[in-house]
């Protein structure tokens, strides 16, 4: 029906009759639109929601990738056809020009950053060696913090121009006060210095994905503990995962979604699945979680594979009971450092040493067994031989 009445809308347009469809109505968030066009937006709407529902309900698997993509290509193609043909008829080639060049940069912005991440994470794979200073400025634009750093600061500061220039006007008299411009300056002078911590914290900050570490330790600090390290990719045996996850390691370090994690520091993992992505969260020995999201659902048979990756990757199989135990687990931390008063020199004094022998304290702490008898925990290691 859909289709029917769009192609209704589109014989209306071409060949002219049908007047009471050439006349403009008021449709919203659009304007003014003639009577074919809009009918053939709304027809174009109800056709590309169904489709991806029928989709999705037919493909119960998960062997591809979610995605909002799929959807905003069926809307946004035929929608930008009709427009297009509007365009045409009334003013010519000036508006096919015209949204020919919308058309470009919405497909810009739908498939250029997806496929620039991954052009920009495959750089730590060159064979010629790199300072860790390199390595972790290749990282930082994976999600492109450097340019979205200039963004937020060069906001901000339009902002405190606007509030200057608004007094300097004031003040001289060049324009007369009014209730609505002092209300403006007011409000934008309140976000200006209620957004100062955060916009610094952001901007003048450390590394933005390094999670966790980049609050304890400093740039220069990062950049050395990744001198020397030589990344490579980690593979799957399933298609799509292999397709679509970029994992990365080096000896101490794992880069996962874009977010740069330490091997010796990390205890354990915990997943949070959803429909079109994936949260790992990774809990550090110092009762710290990392976070890194991961574009694709895992499910199933993904899960099990996924999870036998990330063991791998943080060094121990076994099974761990660390449930709200983020407070014993940093004071434990601590307990190893005594001689060392701040977080930042236990982090770096523990990164830099072999870790081998705290890990395996942790791991005899908080396992599942730790706090059976040892008549059940002989009989488990029995049943389990």
């Amino acid at each position: 029906m859909a289709l029917a009445y769009l192609g209704f809308c589109l014989y209306a347009g071409i060949s002219g009759k049908f007047l009471s469809m050439h006349q403009e109505v008021h449709v919203m968030h659009f304007g003014e639109l003639k009577i074919w066009v809009s009918g053939g937006l709304c027809a174009i709407m109800l056709f590309s929601y169904f489709t991806i529902s029928i989709r999705n309900d037919l493909i119960s698997d998960h062997t591809k990738k979610n995605s909002f993509l799929p959807y905003f290509l069926t809307l946004i193609l035929p929608a930008i056809l009709i427009i297009l043909l509007e365009s045409y008829l009334d003013i010519g080639w000036i508006g096919i020009a015209l949204y020919a060049g919308i058309a470009v940069f919405l497909f810009g912005i739908a498939w250029i950053p997806e496929i620039l991440n991954r052009l920009i994470t495959r750089q730590l794979l060159r064979d010629e060696s790199m300072s860790g200073k390199q390595q972790v400025q290749i990282i930082e634009w994976i999600h492109f913090h450097p340019l979205k750093k200039l963004f937020v600061f060069g906001l901000w500061g339009f902002g405190v121009v606007l509030v200057l220039r608004g007094i300097w006007v004031i003040a001289t008299g060049t324009i007369e006060i009014d209730g609505g411009l002092v209300f403006f300056l007011f409000g934008t002078a309140v976000l200006v210095v209620a957004l100062f911590s955060k916009m610094r914290r952001y901007v003048f900050g450390s590394y933005q994905n390094i999670p966790v570490l980049n609050r304890i330790l400093n740039q220069e600090q990062l950049e050395t503990l990744l001198d020397g390290e030589c990344f490579e990719r980690v593979e799957f045996e399933d298609e799509g995962m292999n397709q679509y996850l970029e994992i990365y390691q080096s000896q101490n370090w794992m880069l996962i979604g874009g977010k740069l994690l330490s091997k010796k520091l990390a205890l354990w993992y915990k997943m949070n699945r959803y429909n079109s992505h994936s949260i790992v969260q990774i809990l550090y020995l110092n009762g710290k979680v990392a976070k890194a999201k991961v574009d694709l659902p895992i499910h199933e048979s993904r899960y099990i594979e996924f999870g036998a990756v990330l063991k791998q990757l943080i060094g121990y199989e076994g099974a761990l009971k660390l449930y709200e135990k983020e407070e014993q687990m940093a004071q434990k931390f601590e307990s190893y450092f005594p001689e060392q008063t701040s977080e930042q020199e236990r982090i770096i004094t523990f990164l830099n040493q072999d870790a081998t022998a705290i890990r395996q304290d942790y791991i005899q702490t908080f396992s599942a067994d730790a706090n059976l008898p040892k008549k059940k925990q002989n009989n488990r290691k029995r049943k389990f031989k």
